[in-house]
């Protein structure tokens, strides 16, 4: 009697031990495709019996998924080997590599809780993080090939995922993400994408990814969408607050940043706050863009000599010269303009020979400054500089000159 009690009571035991799967996760491992699979674990995700059973299913749809890009990647790899082109379907493949990648993590967020028994024991994460890992490099393909075509919603939705799954449990500590190269670029252009989109908190998030790459290029490119997409960000008064204290942070971050540097200093200056751009400019002498800024506040209080005295210190090689020697040019037209209004006969305008021959000189030294702009910027893209140069020519009595700019 004692016996058949013992064995009654390992029955039970045995049987609770290994009970059958759910109704729920009997049915999605009979689904033979991808999206009859989805839709049944998206509509019984609640009825699975544990996390256990969640991971099985997250992995059914993996598989799937793999199944679906296997299929069309064969026939690729086919067609290159042999030499044949048999058609098959780019879009399927980048679909299903996303698939796979987005129920991977997730199978694996609930094959790493404890089961039952309090215990960690993963029952996919190896295999999948094996077979995977390939499907990264179509995502960042497929991101790539959507940001050629224009389609910038897909294209930030790929590179998103190459970017999501380098952080995710599935992948994080493996040596291939510890030594990927491409991480910043796909952060570049997943921000790009984003601002295409005009989706400027996306865009920002990712391209402080890119900031700090190693590739200078990257570098650069990240710096100015990033600064265009904090700019256009401003809708309302609120917004151009927080543009200047973000813009001020992150000059405190990147100190010899150029672009950045040119950005604050331009928000300042839009916003008279010259006490604010000068001891920036002080704080940052060695920056020719610091020069040029002063120049500018002296201009727009009107100290044109002390404007030209700064501008006339950047070299041609200067990326902002065409504007400079722009500023220059309008700087010397005032000077001239001021010296004629000082010395010109109130009634008669005339002047003495002496005063009308240094007018002479002072338009011709304008002259000069707007024939660099004009050599620099022939269709006017950067300045306007038809107008008062061809106000010049008409003063200093350069007919020929004057009738070549008339419909410009």
């Amino acid at each position: 009697m004692k016996k058949l009690m013992i064995l009654a009571l390992m029955f039970v035991a045995s049987a609770t031990a290994f009970a059958g799967d759910s109704d729920a996760l009997k049915a999605i491992l009979k689904a033979k495709t991808y999206a009859d699979a989805e839709q049944l674990l998206k509509s019984n995700l609640s009825q699975l019996a544990n996390d256990e059973e969640k991971a099985t299913a997250y992995n059914k749809l993996t598989e799937l998924a793999l199944e679906a890009f296997n299929a069309q990647d064969k026939i690729r790899l086919t067609n290159q080997t042999l030499g044949q082109n048999e058609p098959y379907d780019t879009n399927i493949m980048h679909q299903a590599a996303y698939n796979a990648l987005v129920n991977a993590m997730e199978c694996d967020k609930y094959d790493a809780l404890p089961n039952a028994k309090g215990k960690i024991k993963p029952r996919f994460h190896e295999k999948n993080l094996e077979r995977l890992n390939p499907l990264r490099i179509d995502v960042i393909n497929a991101g790539v090939e959507a940001a050629n075509n224009q389609d910038n919603v897909n294209g930030y939705k790929y590179f998103m995922m190459y970017l999501t799954s380098a952080k995710s449990t599935l992948f994080a500590g493996s040596e291939a993400i510890k030594n990927d190269a491409n991480l910043g670029l796909a952060s570049y252009y997943a921000g790009r994408c984003a601002l295409l989109n005009e989706e400027y908190d996306k865009a920002n998030a990712c391209l402080d990814e890119a900031l700090n790459d190693t590739a200078a290029e990257i570098r650069d490119g990240a710096f100015g969408f990033k600064l265009y997409a904090m700019n256009s960000a401003q809708k309302t008064a609120a917004d151009s607050v927080k543009y200047l204290n973000d813009m001020k942070e992150l000059m405190a971050k990147y100190p010899d940043n150029e672009k950045v540097f040119g950005a604050l200093g331009d928000a300042l200056l839009q916003r008279d706050m010259n006490d604010d751009l000068i001891a920036l400019c002080n704080a940052h002498q060695q920056n020719p863009l610091a020069i040029v800024y002063k120049g500018m506040i002296a201009m727009n209080a009107k100290k044109y000599e002390e404007a030209i005295a700064d501008f006339s210190s950047i070299t041609p090689d200067h990326p902002s010269y065409l504007q400079v020697v722009f500023n220059r040019a309008v700087c010397k037209l005032n000077v001239a303009g001021d010296f004629q209004d000082k010395h010109a006969n109130k009634n008669t305008g005339a002047m003495t020979p002496a005063d009308d021959a240094k007018l002479k000189e002072l338009l011709n030294d304008a002259k000069g400054d707007f024939e660099i702009a004009r050599q620099l910027d022939p269709e006017q893209k950067t300045v306007r500089w038809a107008v008062l140069l061809r106000n010049i020519y008409y003063n200093l009595g350069e007919e020929e000159k004057y009738k070549e700019l008339e419909f410009m």
